[in-house]
């Protein structure tokens, strides 16, 4: 993917009130780190860059001073509610430095396994590779439909372009066809289990329920007892 253009000034203010009244004007607070050295503090385009960060590019030209720098987006910082850009760092890229970056990975097509009662599921979304800026992939797709009941599909499985080495292990799962959960089978009777003790020990302690059955009167025997000591009229 070819690296977009950001044009950048260099920011002398720093400090909240004054970043505040940059970002309301549309511009953004952002660093460019150069081999180590203390980073140079800039000023770029706030709708620009959203722009490139949709497109889901990692590495851009910046325009500094008459002079192109390519660097990799290294950091973006987000409000609260995740939509506006506060700040943004990147890393100066020299001729033939290659770059680690995260790259997404998707899945289509429904796996064979489906029809066993099979069900799919996505464990991993991106995998880290290494490769020259101008060759970093802009996402993968892994096909599911071969996927049996208990297979899955694997780091190893991708297709990776000429010069694209993935640093993820080749082992870990990316999507896996495997039997639904039975969670939600014993959801029930661990329901039922719960009634249980409510049914046998308030109904059997209730003498309320219990007075309306003519064996349940009998215990009462204590009152008769104490009727009983009524004939002591015998004087």
């Amino acid at each position: 993917m070819a690296a977009q253009e950001l044009t950048a000034e260099v920011r002398t203010e720093k400090g909240t009130r004054p970043m505040r009244r940059l970002r309301a004007t549309g511009k953004i607070p952002a660093v460019l780190y150069s081999g180590g050295k203390e980073g140079t503090a800039i000023v770029i385009e706030g709708r620009v860059m959203t722009k490139i960060l949709t497109s889901g590019s990692h590495v851009v030209t910046i325009k500094l001073g008459g002079q192109d720098k390519q660097a990799l987006i290294k950091d973006v910082q987000y409000d609260a509610l995740g939509e506006q850009i506060l700040h943004a760092d990147f890393n100066e890229l020299k001729a033939g430095q290659k770059v680690r970056v995260n790259i997404p990975v998707g899945v289509k097509g429904i796996p064979k396994g489906h029809a066993d009662g099979g069900v799919l599921i996505h464990v991993l979304h991106q995998v880290v590779v290494e490769c020259l800026p101008t060759a970093i992939p802009e996402k993968f797709v892994l096909d599911v439909e071969p996927l049996a009941m208990g297979q899955a599909l694997h780091v190893s499985d991708l297709k990776l372009p000429e010069g694209v080495t993935a640093l993820s292990k080749g082992t870990e799962v990316i999507a896996a066809c495997t039997e639904p959960r039975k969670e939600e089978v014993a959801a029930t009777p661990a329901e039922g289990a719960l009634l249980e003790p409510e049914v046998i020990a308030e109904k059997k302690e209730e003498p309320a329920e219990g007075a309306a059955a003519g064996d349940e009167k009998k215990p009462a025997g204590g009152e008769k007892k104490a009727e009983a000591k009524k004939p002591e009229a015998k004087k």
